[in-house]
């Protein structure tokens, strides 16, 4: 199993306060730990991308990272797990800053 990091247990303790549906089907359909792991890791690839490669200040990019997992959309959890929010309840896609 892969190993689940600080980050990993600040995004579960986040989606319990704030998603406990969407936390409740993930552990019924035995996605949660998959879904945690997918978040965790899509990140901490995110957060190297915009600090590492386009030098963005280190807050700026946790802020922006942190809402790709804070309230994450069906299609940014992994496959075969189903939420029920309609298109019309999601909320935008961010468009990633990029340094000029």
């Amino acid at each position: 199993m892969k190993e689940r990091t600080s980050l990993g247990e600040a995004i579960l303790t986040h989606w319990r306060e704030n998603c406990p549906q969407m936390v409740r089907d993930l552990e019924k359909d035995n996605r949660l730990e998959l879904a945690v792991f997918a978040a965790q890791e899509k990140t901490g690839d995110l957060l190297y991308e915009l600090v590492s490669v386009r030098k963005m200040d280190y807050q700026v990019a946790w802020e922006l990272a942190a809402q790709e997992w804070a309230l994450p959309q069906s299609g940014d959890l992994p496959p075969e797990t189903s939420l029920s929010t309609s298109s019309r309840n999601r909320r935008p896609r961010l468009r990633r800053a990029t340094s000029g």
